[in-house]
């Protein structure tokens, strides 16, 4: 019987695994099946589970969207919560869907040039008779981010209203991706140019050479000079989905370091077989409509 005990004891043992992850909370979900609370995490996909009182779903509603460290056991395939706790000193950033306050990247550096045109030869068909310039560069820089952890720019040229007068002209800005390569900026713009192309060629692309664009850093520098300037030229971190993200920025101070899935969803659809390709922005939720 002993023998039979100590067998039983190391069986479990071997099915009852102690760890611990970093993560953050994605969400927090009410079991249907038991009386349990589902954690999502999102560093690993993986929910973790607890016995359920109502002061444990307070304290878990609280860590949503948050870095946590979990100490958990494994039982046969699942995952038990042992401790739950705050670690946003650890700063890990896991999540990306997420506004983080410490998250600062700085562009890559993708290497020689080849890499550029390697990345320039994997964007997508940007047929400009299906969608608009912002949503083109949005999945373009969501590609070379997602595909390739890039973390890349935009580049956007601003046309001011005296241009817009003179030439009824039919757009007010022109945007596309920016990667660097050996401390050379160039932008990514497939559906204009063959090539990738230095920011000077770019903006030769869609004005005159003889015509100077300012760079500014802050849309009020655009607002407010739309008569002594043709056009003016503002480099954005990837996450900025349109103009009205930079206003909103400079204006109201809210700033953006994470992707939007609705923004995304919305995005797609300048590519063909769009659904098919970005499946896994099919989330459920409502898409952005204009």
């Amino acid at each position: 019987m002993r023998g039979f005990l100590a067998l039983t004891f190391l069986l479990c043992a071997f099915q009852a695994l102690a760890a611990e992850t970093v993560t953050n909370v994605v969400t927090v979900v009410d079991s249907l099946k038991s009386k349990r609370l589902l954690v999502l995490s999102s560093v690993d996909g993986r929910v973790y589970k607890i016995d359920s009182t109502k002061e444990m779903k307070t304290y878990l509603e609280s860590l949503r969207g948050r870095t946590v460290s979990i100490n958990f056991t494994e039982v046969n395939g699942e995952a038990f919560i042992n401790t739950i706790k705050p670690d946003d000193a650890r700063g890990e950033d896991v999540d990306f869907f997420t506004r983080n306050e410490r998250r600062e990247l700085a562009p890559t550096d993708v290497g020689g040039m080849e890499q550029v045109q390697r990345l320039f030869g994997l964007q997508n068909d940007g047929d400009k008779s299906r969608s608009q310039c912002f949503k083109r560069a949005h999945m373009w820089s969501y590609d070379m981010w997602v595909r390739e952890g890039i973390i890349s720019q935009k580049i956007y040229i601003f046309y001011s209203k005296r241009y817009i007068q003179l030439e009824e002209f039919d757009w007010w800005f022109h945007v596309a991706p920016v990667v660097t390569s050996g401390g050379v900026e160039y932008a990514m713009d497939k559906t204009f140019l063959d090539k990738p192309v230095t920011i000077p060629e770019w903006k030769q692309k869609f004005m005159k050479a003889s015509v100077t664009c300012d760079t500014i850093t802050h849309y009020e520098q655009y607002e407010s000079r739309p008569w002594n300037r043709l056009c003016f030229l503002m480099k954005t971190p990837m996450w900025y989905f349109r103009p009205a993200d930079i206003r909103a920025r400079d204006y109201d101070g809210i700033e953006k370091n994470n992707w939007a899935i609705m923004e995304l969803q919305d995005s797609r659809r300048a590519f063909k077989d769009a659904e098919e390709k970005y499946e896994a922005l099919d989330t459920g939720k409502r898409t952005v409509t204009h």
